[in-house]
């Protein structure tokens, strides 16, 4: 039987109601209206609180998310209830250097003051999320500044508007604007001296900057180099006008190469001592860097960092055993952390050495090793007395993120039995789980050849498994080729002679995983989640697994079926409590895969795709 609504009623029934109401209490009839017309006024400021944008190339237009343009969104209801807009670019709309030109660039300013009606005619805008992919012009900058003097800036992965040697109009306003809170740029090796110095520029003089970030290519400070910023800096901000940012509260520099000289480099535009937050996930790190951090990043709440990867070459190992006894003092004797990130963190820093002095005030704590795919032995993942340890350590722990291997290609749930009890033991609202992708099966199965290793006999074959479990528990269809692709492969056998290539190898010979399917990914997950999550009733409740290095800019190179291709078979997905109270138990899940073109989404226990990202595999 279906249930009776109001809404269901017909408008004649719903007047014979009020009318017995009003015949009644007159004084009620009025009060309903009165009621009715405020709860609609406050109903559409709340419904249009947020609206995210972007440029349409083909229409050459600014549209919403259902595709309407400008002139269709713009009305005097969304703009007297908006509060955050977010604005994102689109193809053509951010030029790249080699594509500068007089009308292009004309072009794009023109494009991006279209939004000034916007600025101007919205009641109260609270936060603006710039995404376009390039810095906002001088005339949108001032009509902000004009019309919007509340207004707190969010400024993403920006590129300039022009090249030039010197400031443009544009970012001599946005580097004095009181709006500022957070800005990041994109570099590239033909134009980051020209980054750098707007970057710096920024630092000095944005008054109410919080967080800043500089990603880069690889950058090495030496005496020459940075005697060239120096100087050049001295053309865009004079020595005088300088002040080191004390407002500034995270900075991520993203390929610089660590080190002591670093650090004295970027004090001259940061003051080390009010900042809380450092984020470094890219270039090589050198001990100076944490012997010097011990002395001027003294209050530092969050540190992420990338140690890098062991190498073979003698040098490097010095230069590492050196980083490792810098890097773990340092971790030993800095004041207690909140959040604490370590790629590449085994053989460099102990884990007894992060629970013992960081252990009491951890709130998030994510190490992970790197996917080596050109390596036969795979990365060692946590063990349970590992994650006991943690437990036990970090009372206050709500994010954390670990390593485990695929045992097969089916992910079976019993192979991660204690694990998981480990896990359910927490009180997490995040978990984050890296596994392989099963890339170094890809490699050498579909170039069909090996390393040239004479301790490593030069064959393989093909490992039967008939323990197929059954999909029907999830309804996921691919989708896309690079899913199907891999639903019959079987592992691949490789004989390793009386090499010892580490623990996980016995008997001779080492087993290399295919990669797992979407829908063995999504069944783990789901089983997963539950275990860990579904006797839990309150918090965010998050499981991500990503398989593969998600983060990683370099795509693989595959040659397969005798042609070159570039393939990703990273996967990352996502599971969290379902909305509806009557799927409590159950969770909705994302996944991304072929580097984030496909995404879907459905919920377990519906068995059914709500839908697939426009964008067609490639």
């Amino acid at each position: 039987m279906v249930a009776s609504k109001i809404l269901s009623l017909e408008a004649e029934v719903l007047a014979n109601i009020l009318e017995y109401v009003d015949d009644e209490s007159p004084h009620t009839t009025a009060a309903v209206t009165q009621t009715c017309k405020h709860l609609n006024y406050v109903v559409k400021l709340v419904r249009y609180r947020r609206l995210t944008i972007h440029w349409d190339q083909k229409l050459g237009l600014w549209v919403d998310w259902a595709g309407r343009k400008q002139a269709e969104w713009e009305t005097p209801e969304l703009l007297q209830g908006l509060r955050q807009l977010t604005v994102r670019g689109g193809a053509r709309l951010v030029l790249r250097p080699e594509q500068y030109s007089e009308t292009a660039v004309e072009e794009t300013y023109a494009n991006i003051n279209r939004l000034n009606t916007v600025v101007r005619n919205v009641s109260h805008l609270k936060t603006l999320v710039w995404q376009v992919g390039c810095l906002p012009t001088a005339e949108f900058i001032q009509t902000l500044q004009a019309y919007q003097p509340n207004v707190k800036m969010e400024l993403h992965r920006a590129n300039r508007l022009e090249k030039g040697n010197r400031p443009l109009e544009s970012e001599k306003v946005l580097s004095t604007a009181g709006f500022l809170s957070t800005f990041s740029m994109i570099t590239t090796s033909a134009t980051y001296v020209e980054d750098t110095m707007l970057f710096q520029m920024i630092l000095c003089s944005a008054p109410s900057l919080k967080f800043a970030s500089l990603i880069s290519p690889q950058i090495r400070l030496e005496g020459s180099e940075v005697a060239s910023l120096q100087s050049n800096f001295e053309s865009w901000l004079p020595q005088d006008q300088r002040t080191p940012s004390s407002s500034l509260y995270h900075l991520t520099l993203d390929g610089w190469e660590l080190s002591g000289e670093c650090l004295d480099y970027w004090s001259q535009y940061v003051n080390f001592a009010s900042l809380k937050s450092l984020k470094c996930s890219r270039g090589l790190v050198r001990a100076s860097f944490f012997e010097r951090a011990s002395q001027v990043l003294t209050n530092l709440k969050s540190v992420s960092i990338n140690l890098g990867p062991e190498s073979s070459l003698l040098f490097d190992r010095l230069r590492i055993q050196r980083l490792a006894a810098a890097a773990e003092h340092y971790i030993a004797t800095c004041p207690p952390l909140l959040t604490l990130s370590v790629w590449s963190w085994r053989g460099k820093v102990p884990l007894h050495t992060i629970l013992n002095q960081h252990g009491a005030s951890l709130e998030e704590l994510q190490l992970h090793e790197r996917e080596d795919p050109d390596g036969l032995s795979l990365r060692d993942p946590f063990s349970v007395e590992e994650l006991r340890s943690i437990r036990e350590s970090c009372p206050r722990l709500r994010v954390l993120t670990i390593d485990l291997n695929r045992i097969s290609r089916y992910l079976g749930i019993g192979d991660y039995g204690e694990t998981l009890d480990e896990l359910r033991g927490f009180n997490l609202d995040k978990i984050q789980i890296y596994l392989d992708s099963g890339m170094r099966w890809f490699r050498r199965r579909a170039q069909n050849h090996f390393p040239s290793d004479p301790d490593i006999e030069q064959h393989g074959r093909l490992v039967d498994d008939d323990q197929t479990p059954p999909l029907d528990d999830v309804n996921l269809p691919s989708g896309c080729r690079g899913d199907i692709e891999f639903e019959e492969a079987k592992p691949f056998r490789i004989e390793t002679g009386e090499v010892d290539l580490g623990p996980r190898i016995q008997d001779g010979f080492i087993l290399l995983q295919p990669p797992s399917t979407h829908k063995d990914i999504c069944r783990f997950l789901i089983k997963t989640w539950k275990i860990i999550f579904a006797s839990k009733t309150t918090g965010p409740r998050q499981l991500d697994l990503k398989f593969g290095e998600w983060e990683s800019r370099v795509q693989p190179l595959f040659l397969a079926a005798g042609r070159h291709s570039m393939r990703d078979i990273k996967v990352w997905c996502r599971a969290r409590p379902h909305e509806r109270d009557d799927m409590a138990g159950e969770c909705a899940v994302e996944i991304d895969c072929c580097g984030g073109r496909h995404t879907r989404k459905f919920a377990s226990g519906e068995g059914h795709i709500e839908g697939w990202s426009k964008q067609d595999y490639r």
